[in-house]
């Protein structure tokens, strides 16, 4: 009886000790994400956010996917928009997305285990409102002129070429920015359109005959 009592509670050990040692294993294999941008170091345009993060992994099961997933809904996951990055550590810059919208992140890395997640945060891309640019307006390569427009965060504009300062209204459909400038007591009303890219718009006149490309206005200290 003594035998078998001790043989018994050989096994239970044994048994309980495996278990350990694979709790301990299963922890030492799952992969840590981590993403280190913050609203204080976020590079942010009209349709881009850049995104850092690190990853790391047990050696002997080293990650073999990493990058960061985001989604406009929270807990983006890699079923989500997803980069690919080769290094452990690394700065992914996201694009094509849409101005004035918040955004969801996660860095994720992936191993043999399984694949786990930063901690989520949310950042925006700039919006219009109450911006002013700089346009520039091209009939061709000879004759072109400035002016200075005002997006008012109420949707009205102030156009001024330094001639004429004159109002109308604006509006953003995606990226797509169209504005009137109502003059029809001075000179004329029209609309314009443009695309938002990056840290530029530009766009084709109404008239379909001069180009046009704006950039922020900064005023110079």
């Amino acid at each position: 009886m003594k035998t078998y009592l001790f043989k018994t509670i050989a096994l239970v050990t044994i048994a309980f000790l495996s278990l350990s040692c694979d709790d301990d294993n299963d922890t030492q294999l799952t992969p840590i994400a981590t993403i280190d941008t913050t609203v204080e170091n976020l590079e942010a345009t009209y349709t881009t956010l850049t995104i850092s993060g690190a990853v790391s992994s047990d050696e002997y099961l080293g990650v073999t996917s990493r990058g960061v997933c985001w989604s406009t809904s929270p807990n983006p996951t890699i079923e989500d928009n997803i980069t690919t990055e080769i290094d452990d550590v690394f700065t992914s810059t996201i694009s094509d997305l849409t101005a004035n919208t918040t955004y969801y992140f996660r860095v994720y890395a992936v191993n043999d285990v399984g694949v786990t997640y930063s901690e989520e945060l949310a950042f925006n891309t700039l919006s219009l409102d109450d911006s002013v640019w700089n346009f520039e307006i091209f009939i061709d390569d000879v004759t072109s002129w400035n002016a200075t427009v005002t997006f008012n965060a109420d949707g009205t504009t102030v156009f001024d070429d330094t001639v004429n300062v004159v109002y109308g209204s604006w509006s953003l459909e995606g990226n797509v920015l169209t504005f009137t400038i109502d003059a029809s007591g001075v000179v004329y009303t029209f609309a314009v359109e443009g695309t938002l890219f990056e840290q530029t718009i530009s766009g084709v006149w109404e008239d379909g005959i001069m180009n046009w490309i704006a950039t922020p206005f900064i005023v110079e200290n």
